[in-house]
């Protein structure tokens, strides 16, 4: 079963949308089953933040600053992790920079 988030790119005709869909939603579910609780909640608020844009709750803008923040905390939580969640930490804020950020949302401008 699908996401509501990712209707937001069935709905998408540009070209790697497809793409950009498989992978966040690869990198969401590996971040949601990490053992480290931190990474496990900013992969749940992201998803959550999606689902809320496709849902028309909040606009790319409003989830632009929310996903900057989750970034930001996360690129900072790195330091205090072990090894493995430093990597799963790491991975999740590459994961939301070129998804989101760069991909998704260029698609959607």
């Amino acid at each position: 079963m699908s996401s509501i988030w990712e209707e937001l790119f069935n709905g998408l005709k540009a070209e790697g949308a497809g793409r950009l869909k498989g992978e966040l939603a690869t990198l969401l579910k590996s971040a949601k089953a990490d053992s480290e609780v931190f990474v496990k909640k900013q992969a749940e608020k992201t998803e959550l933040y999606m689902n809320q844009l496709a849902a028309g709750k909040v606009n790319v803008k409003q989830v632009e600053g929310y996903l900057l923040d989750i970034k930001d905390l996360t690129a900072l939580q790195t330091i205090k992790l072990s090894v493995a969640g430093k990597a799963s930490a790491q991975r999740l804020v590459k994961g939301i920079e070129d998804l989101i950020l760069n991909g998704l949302f260029k698609l959607l401008a």
